[in-house]
């Protein structure tokens, strides 16, 4: 058999390969306090503050970590400017509150940002209008770690971003958020509840729930990588499946609750976009964003209904022709066209059906949280950015239904204080500096790739580069001219629970999105690396790459206006047998 196919080894890391089958091993014998569904932004943060209470915790995900929307998103940690529009108040200024949090108890992950916003002669909102939002932004972000907005000229915004269209230009503002890298800062969220004991999995689909007496006491589940299949016990079960959330109150019986709605961005070379800063496209129905990152710049995001299964969604030639044309009108000697796009996504937003909102853009990011069959709690609805904030509403709501089954041990929560994983430090930006400048020199690596590290891994990055100390020819760049180091793949193994080649490629590097050929030239030695720990042979390390190869082809193809599907209905695992 060639079952789980891990190399034996005599440790059981805390978050690696290994650790994963000893975990899926404890979902079959033990009983929960939580059981949560879903291993996106929302359930790793509900199971992170779940134990940090105290509480014993279970997390199951039938995918990757992040696989689904929580890695499709605009990349950004903000207040939504665009909400105050609506007098939606209550959720900018949580989320503003929350931009602070996520700004202090991971500051390697998310970076604050100017952005960029253009008026025109005959805007909808005029410069009088967007001067008092910005400044009731500012008001409602209180005083921080972010710099508050300012007024820009005509002439300082065409030299800010000289590709902006000039005629009718009549000046802007700069104002600030935050970007992150959605995918890290969920599976350092996942990460940071096993820290503290939760038991987690990647790789696990809940296929039933189990009951007794008419109450939820658990959840059928099948490991994808053994096929094993049996059911893990809890006294509470939290389904935070995302935009996967109606499919299993349908196993439950009850109503769904979601308008999902579709999101869509597309990447571009910075030879053919090069602008310098975030900038806004200020369309009468929302705000698109045109997004500097390294080599490349995506553009989004789209909101229009969607249906259908999640796992199929794609971007359709309609949405790259919109998403093109609203560049284009704002950057117009760029001429941008599908061939110029190298690649995507798209994304399903779990939003909370409710009566009376007619367009997609108007539903509203508010959270919702249901309890429906007995047992079984539903959150939908929210945003990235809110994410603790709506495990602390779900949390303190168990605590109070569900006390007396979780024996009144649960403590306060406190995920606003305790940092996560690779976060404990202060003044970050300050060590960070410092942290690079030892790497570059102790190291002899370059500038780029040493604050990349900073970035990506935070103080965790000394650990990283303790695999390269073992056995230096891991400080090699994965492929000529990749900033991504061999000892990367090694640690996404052994620390961060990559279980394939599209785990590490796609999700614990970006890549897939934005690497040289979507690292293509790296892809044979990342499967090398981590099928010598994972026991691939040959013939599944070819198989890997292939598959690797085979989702670039179609995400070009269908970022560029073509008809492939954009994902599978489930990632591929390695075989069993």
């Amino acid at each position: 058999m060639f079952g789980f196919g891990v190399k034996r080894r005599t440790s059981v890391g805390g978050f690696s390969s290994v650790s994963r089958a000893a975990n899926v091993d404890r979902l079959f014998r033990e009983t929960f306090d939580i059981v949560v569904i879903g291993g996106g932004i929302t359930g790793a943060a509900i199971a992170r503050d779940a134990v940090l209470r105290g509480l014993t915790v279970a997390l199951i995900e039938k995918g990757d970590y992040a696989s689904g929307t929580s890695s499709r998103s605009s990349k950004l940690v903000h207040g939504g400017l665009r909400y105050l529009k609506g007098r939606h108040v209550r959720l900018v200024r949580e989320s503003l509150r929350e931009r602070g949090i996520l700004l202090k108890i991971a500051p390697y992950l998310v970076e604050p940002t100017s952005f960029l916003l253009p008026v025109y002669k005959g805007s909808p909102d005029g410069r009088l209008k967007l001067r008092l939002g910005l400044t009731a932004y500012d008001m409602l972000a209180g005083f921080g770690e972010i710099a508050r907005h300012s007024v820009l000229s005509r002439e300082q915004m065409m030299e800010a971003e000289p590709l902006l269209r000039s005629e009718g230009l009549t000046g802007g503002f700069r104002y600030y958020d935050c970007l992150v890298n959605d995918a890290r800062l969920t599976l350092m969220t996942v990460r940071s509840a096993g820290d503290e004991g939760a038991v987690v999995a990647n790789y696990v689909e809940a296929t039933g729930l189990v009951r007794e007496d008419g109450r939820v006491c658990g959840v059928s589940i099948r490991d994808r990588v053994s096929e094993e299949t049996g059911s893990v016990r809890g006294r509470v079960v939290v389904n935070a499946a995302g935009p996967w959330v109606d499919h299993v109150r349908d196993l439950g019986g009850v109503a769904p609750i979601l308008r999902p709605t579709k999101g869509i961005h597309l990447v571009v070379p910075r030879t053919r976009l090069g602008v310098q800063s975030i900038v806004v496209i200020p369309r009468v129905d929302r705000m698109l964003f045109a997004v500097p990152n390294g080599d490349y710049a995506y553009i989004g995001t789209t909101d229009t209904d969607f249906s259908g299964d999640p796992a199929g969604v794609t971007i359709d030639p309609s949405d790259a022709d919109y998403v093109l044309g609203a560049s284009n009108a704002l950057f117009p000697s760029a001429k941008l066209v599908a061939a110029d796009v190298s690649g995507g996504w798209a994304g399903v937003r779990p939003l909370v059906a409710r009566e009376g909102t007619p367009a997609p853009s108007d539903v509203s990011r508010d959270y919702e949280i249901d309890v429906a069959p007995e047992g079984m709690y539903t959150i939908a609805g929210g945003k990235l950015t809110t994410c603790r904030a709506m495990a602390q509403t779900l949390i303190d709501r168990v605590i109070a239904q569900e006390g007396r089954r979780l024996g009144w041990q649960a403590g306060h929560c406190r995920t606003d204080q305790v940092p996560l994983h690779g976060g404990d430090v202060e003044k970050f930006e300050r060590y960070a500096q410092a942290a690079a400048s030892a790497v570059e020199t102790g190291w002899g690596l370059p500038d780029e790739t040493a604050r990349r590290l900073l970035r990506a891994y935070g103080t965790e990055h000394v650990k990283l580069l303790g695999y390269a100390h073992q056995d230096p020819k891991l400080l090699r760049p994965l492929f000529d001219g990749c900033s991504i180091l061999q000892a990367e793949a090694v640690y996404a193994v052994e620390e961060e629970m990559a279980v394939t080649l599209s785990d590490f490629m796609g999700r614990r590097t970006e890549l897939m999105l934005f690497g040289d050929d979507h690292g293509l030239p790296g892809a044979k030695k990342a499967a090398e690396l981590m099928g010598s720990l994972l026991g691939w042979d040959g013939r599944e390390r070819r198989r890997q790459v292939e598959a690797y190869k085979e989702s670039v082809a179609e995400m070009i193809t269908v970022a560029r206006g073509g008809q492939a599907g954009l994902h599978q209905a489930l990632p591929r695992v390695p075989y069993s047998g």
